[in-house]
């Protein structure tokens, strides 16, 4: 049986009880709004590293810098905001998924701060081997930590707007202000 917040029941849709953030938007949880720059720019850093290393050039190495810069930046912000619901409401530190969803996102900052450390000096030739291989190893880990807080989002419902409906109505789910 699916565990999701929505799930169908003999052709009805069930909403599962929901667990709504403390660092919200017009109920719109901002950790979420925020770990996508941060996935993004720490994922592209295999691919500008891979490409200083196949065609050279000191774009891809300053690139490569950025991206990192950034990743780190904006992922210890959006850590901080995630860090209050998880140290703010009961429900979330009950689950083992937010705990290691932290401790893996807290894995790819060290990473990320380790990666910019090795970058700084001289970004070109941080990369070949050893910005490559982490920058591959920090790719890695930002897909177990986004894996685990969609976990917690869609499986467990935590940090989404709604509640609990009984079976078989029709209330209206479209966000506030659509």
């Amino acid at each position: 049986m699916p565990t999701g917040p929505d799930t169908a029941i003999d052709g009805e849709t069930q909403t599962a009880q929901t667990v709504p953030s403390r660092m919200a938007v017009l109920k719109h949880p901002v950790h979420p709004m925020l770990v996508v720059y941060p996935i993004a720019f720490l994922s592209m850093l295999p691919v500008t590293d891979a490409l200083h290393a196949w065609r050279g050039g000191a774009f891809w190495a300053e690139a490569s810098f950025w991206l990192n810069a950034a990743g780190l930046g904006l992922g210890v912000l959006a850590g901080l905001v995630g860090m209050v619901d998880l140290l703010g409401i009961r429900a979330v530190r009950r689950h083992v998924s937010a705990w290691s969803h932290f401790i893996a996102a807290v894995m790819v900052l060290a990473l990320a701060a380790a990666g910019l450390w090795l970058r700084w000096p001289d970004p070109a030739a941080a990369i070949w081997p050893w910005g490559l291989v982490l920058s591959g190893v920090t790719l890695l880990l930002v897909m177990v930590a986004g894996w685990l807080g969609g976990t917690l989002s869609f499986r467990h419902g935590i940090g989404v707007y709604g509640g609990q409906e009984p079976v078989g109505t029709t209330a209206d789910r479209r966000p506030p202000g659509a």
